[in-house]
C-alpha cells in the first residue's frame, strides 16, 4: 500500500513538472529541492520502465510514452480534486467557472460545435466557452484551457498535440485566374503572385503530390498575411494564388468565386493541433475534454 501510495505522488509530481514547464518551476512552485524532484521523476521512469521527458538544460519534451502518462496523471488529479471538494461539501461538483477552448471561428463552427455539445451533454457539471481566436499569442495562449488551431504554431508556453489534418489546394479567384497564364502543374505557380500565410517574408516553397512524385516548388510569395483568413480575403479579392485549407474556399468554390487550380495534384496539408497552455491549475475537466477531442479526431484527415 506504501509503495502504491509512493507511486501515486510521482505520478501527480511528474504532472507538475509538465503543467510549470520543467523541474526548476515546479521546484520553486512546490518548495521542493531540485534534485529532490530530479530523482523522484527518475524513479517513476525506471518502475515504469519508459522514459517520460527529454531534458535538456533549457526545455523539456515529453515523450510518446509521457503523453500518454500524463492524460492519465491529470484525469487522477481531476478526480483527487472532486474527491476532497466533495467530502468537504458533501455534494456533486460542478465548475463554478467554464472551460474555455479558443479555436479558429471557422473550426469552432465546422468541427468543434457539435463535439462540445456532445461533451457538454455526457458531462453535466462541465460548462464550456468557445473563444474566436485567429492569430496565437502567448496572451491568447494565457486566456485559455485548451485550443485548437492549426500548425505550424512558434508559440511557448504551450504543449501541442497533432490530433488530425486537413486537406490544402491552390486557390484563385475567378477573376484573376481568367487574366492570367493557366496553371497546369504545380511548376507554372513559379511564373504567379503567390499570397503566403506566414510570420517570415523569406523564400517559400509548396510540396505537391502526384502518383506518388513528391514535387517542391518555390513559390513567389509577392503577399505575406498572418493567417488563413487574411489569404482567404486576398485571394478572394484577386491579388494571386493561395494555397489554403479546402473547407475555408467550399462556399466559394459553390459560388464560383474561388477555382481549385490543381484540383488532381494533391497539396500537402496541414496538422490540427491541440494547445495545452502551461498553466499552474488545471480547471476540472480540462485533461478529459482534450482525451475527448483527441479521441473524436482520431488523427483523422478533415
Amino acid at each position: 500500500m506504501q509503495g502504491e501510495l509512493k507511486q501515486l505522488a510521482n505520478l501527480a509530481l511528474f504532472a507538475k513538472i509538465v503543467q510549470t514547464g520543467g523541474i526548476s518551476r515546479c521546484a520553486a512552485d512546490l518548495g521542493m529541492e531540485r534534485t529532490t524532484i530530479s530523482r523522484r521523476l527518475g524513479a517513476l521512469e525506471r518502475t515504469l520502465g519508459v522514459k517520460l521527458l527529454d531534458r535538456s538544460p533549457k526545455h523539456i519534451t515529453v515523450t510518446d510514452a509521457g503523453r500518454r502518462c500524463l492524460d492519465q496523471c491529470e484525469l487522477l488529479l481531476e478526480s483527487a480534486r472532486n474527491a476532497q471538494a466533495m467530502a468537504t461539501i458533501g455534494s456533486i461538483i460542478t465548475n463554478t467557472a467554464p472551460l474555455v477552448i479558443g479555436a479558429p471561428p471557422d473550426i469552432i463552427d465546422r468541427y468543434l460545435e457539435p463535439r462540445l455539445a456532445e461533451f457538454e451533454a455526457e458531462n453535466s457539471g462541465i460548462r464550456i466557452e468557445r473563444h474566436p481566436i485567429t492569430i496565437w499569442t502567448e496572451e491568447a495562449i494565457e486566456s485559455v484551457d485548451l485550443g485548437i488551431t492549426l500548425a505550424p504554431l512558434v508559440v511557448a508556453g504551450a504543449w501541442t498535440n497533432t490530433i488530425a489534418y486537413v486537406r490544402q489546394s491552390i486557390f484563385a479567384s475567378t477573376d484573376y485566374a481568367s487574366r492570367h497564364a493557366p496553371v497546369m502543374s504545380p511548376f507554372d505557380l513559379e511564373a504567379h503572385e503567390c499570397i503566403v500565410e506566414s510570420s517570415s517574408s523569406e523564400r517559400h516553397s509548396w510540396r505537391f503530390k502526384r502518383n506518388d512524385v513528391v514535387t517542391t516548388v518555390a513559390v513567389n510569395s509577392k503577399h505575406v498575411v498572418s493567417s488563413l483568413l487574411e489569404a482567404r480575403e486576398a485571394t478572394l479579392a484577386g491579388l494571386g494564388i493561395s494555397r489554403l485549407p479546402q473547407y475555408l474556399c467550399e462556399p466559394y468554390l459553390r459560388s464560383g468565386r474561388l477555382v481549385d487550380l490543381l484540383p488532381d495534384t494533391e497539396s500537402s496539408g496541414r496538422d490540427v493541433v491541440v494547445i495545452s497552455p502551461r498553466q499552474r491549475q488545471r480547471k476540472t475537466g480540462t485533461a478529459a475534454l482534450r482525451m475527448y477531442l483527441e479521441a473524436a479526431f482520431s488523427k483523422k484527415t478533415i
